[in-house]
């Protein structure tokens, strides 16, 4: 199972830094240290508030029901970590372990109950930070992670971390904190596989990276309200000043690679804008993450929205393609439902081109003599294909077994009804005639059921549009994904609908 560190990073609650609790924190770890351990994370489960921060610093960028999907879950293992009476939880990063999950160290108290801490991280789940079948208890405390690696803890004399311990006081009582402290061995190694930074990054020995940063220490606050705070120590003044020009030259290097995407462009260049200080022989970055969440909030919706569209486009070309390979099979399109003997609906096209999309185990489940709604057919509502979600409608409505992807119902379009269309009927070329349409959520139907778009008379546009910014995207019969703005004229959509109509569609209709 992947382990998402940045995750349980962004989920977090902090408090003012006194240098006490940083040495505390120290002190925790200390006994757990190997002279491998490239970072420690630090989370103060006894404060950790998840889903009220990624409300407060998120609330911009995603909507309640997105942030809801994301936080509840692991909201909830937080919450069972803590009723087993965890307040402190480390990870410890050996790049020995990886790629399987880091080591998780809690220290056992009094009214901490070992054995249950153990049941939590051994069950995991979905949306769960990873699953740590693999525990003991290890000097006074409970030490989950491969078992290789709980081997070498409890049989390793621990070592003197001198630079870790720092890199945590830094951090102070900040709910999260990274300390990151690479070993001598971890730097020889970079040196030894990059001898210089990239030209783009000035093309200077990779010593100015690997020797320059001692340790760097990054921890989200929320006192007086939500913030970032990242210290990083280097050597001396001088590698202070080259490692700030190393980072500004990133960001230069990112935005550059992020051309083709302005959305994407806007939110590096956003964020390139918060200058980290140069304190000594430290580099100092603050930032407010509710002030940044807003202003990276336009900008980051672009993003989201052009991956979503994009993702829509290709389920679109993967149900006309299905559609095509269907028709090669029948020698026609699927009818836009199949009947009983006595000609009554049962199931949808969506269920007869299931083997065309890599579903044919789903299909056979099917009793395709029975209605949609029959007690057996209805059990396999739930299974709907995400094929069949776009990926801008409502959660609700995967949840409730719904789709938007319709087929236009009517006697001129290529689903009149029980019978199957052939391309030859298609007279008014098939780059000229919509198959598939990707409605509204308020026009979704259940995906099994033998319902779509019927093309209203008199002909109005209603829902057609809505779930993408000033249009959709429609699957035509030549297996194309196009969008068609909302502003076009519903005379020309009209005649997009029908297969046979002889009408005339010039470039400037479009």
């Amino acid at each position: 199972m992947m382990f998402s560190t940045p995750l349980i990073v962004l989920l977090a609650i902090g408090a003012p830094p006194p240098e006490a609790e940083g040495a505390a924190k120290a002190a925790a770890i200390a006994p757990f240290l190997g002279d491998e351990v490239a970072a420690v994370a630090h989370f103060d489960l006894a404060r950790l508030n998840v889903q009220s921060f990624v409300r407060s610093v998120a609330g911009t960028l995603a909507d309640e029901e997105d942030i809801s999907l994301h936080t509840k879950t692991i909201s909830d293992w937080v919450d069972a970590l803590r009723k087993a009476g965890t307040k402190d939880l480390f990870l410890l990063v050996d790049p020995s372990d990886l790629p399987g999950v880091p080591i998780l160290v809690v220290p056992l108290s009094d009214a901490t109950d070992g054995r249950a801490v153990a049941k939590v991280l051994a069950k995991g789940g979905p949306r769960t930070p990873g699953r740590w079948p693999n525990s003991e208890t290890i000097r006074g405390a409970l030490v989950a992670g491969p078992a290789a690696a709980l081997t070498r803890i409890r049989e390793a004399k621990p070592e003197a971390r001198p630079d870790i311990a720092t890199a945590l006081t830094a951090g102070g009582n900040a709910v999260v904190q990274i300390a990151i402290v690479p070993s001598t061995t971890q730097r020889r190694a970079i040196e030894e596989s990059m001898p210089n930074l990239p030209p783009e990054l000035g093309g200077a020995p990779i010593t100015a990276l690997s020797r320059g940063l001692r340790w760097a220490s990054l921890a989200i606050a929320s006192d007086p309200k939500p913030a970032f705070h990242a210290i990083v120590q280097a050597q001396d003044a001088d590698a202070a000043k080259s490692l700030r020009k190393i980072a500004q030259d990133g960001f230069k290097l990112l935005a550059q690679n992020a051309q083709a995407d302005p959305g994407l462009t806007e939110v590096i260049k956003t964020l390139g804008q918060t200058t980290p200080q140069i304190q000594g022989d430290r580099i100092i970055l603050e930032a407010d993450l509710e002030k940044t969440a807003a202003l990276i909030a336009v900008p980051i919706r672009k993003v989201r929205e052009a991956a979503r569209r994009s993702q829509c486009v290709n389920n679109l070309k993967q149900i006309g393609l299905a559609m095509h390979n269907y028709h090669a099979t029948y020698n026609s399109f699927p009818p836009a439902y199949s009947t009983s003997k006595d000609d009554k609906p049962l199931l949808s096209w969506r269920v007869h081109i299931l083997p065309y999309l890599e579903q044919k185990s789903l299909y056979d489940q099917f009793k395709l003599d029975e209605p949609w709604d029959s007690p057996h057919n209805k059990a396999l509502i739930s299974r709907m294909p995400t094929v069949y979600t776009c990926p801008s409608s409502s959660g609700k409505l995967a949840k409730e077994g719904k789709t938007s992807y319709l087929t236009p119902r009517g006697p001129s379009t290529i689903f009149p009804g029980a019978t199957g269309v052939k391309i030859q009927e298609i007279t008014d070329g098939t780059s000229n005639t919509i198959l598939v349409i990707d409605a509204n959520d308020d026009a979704a139907v259940t995906w099994t059921k033998p319902d779509d778009w019927e093309v209203p008379t008199p002909f109005t546009t209603k829902g057609l549009f809505g779930h993408h910014p000033n249009g959709t995207s429609f699957g035509f019969a030549d297996g194309s994904v196009r969008f068609l703005r909302d502003t076009l004229a519903p005379h020309v959509i009209l005649k997009l609908l029908s297969r046979n109509g002889s009408e005339v569609i010039s470039s400037d209709d479009l």
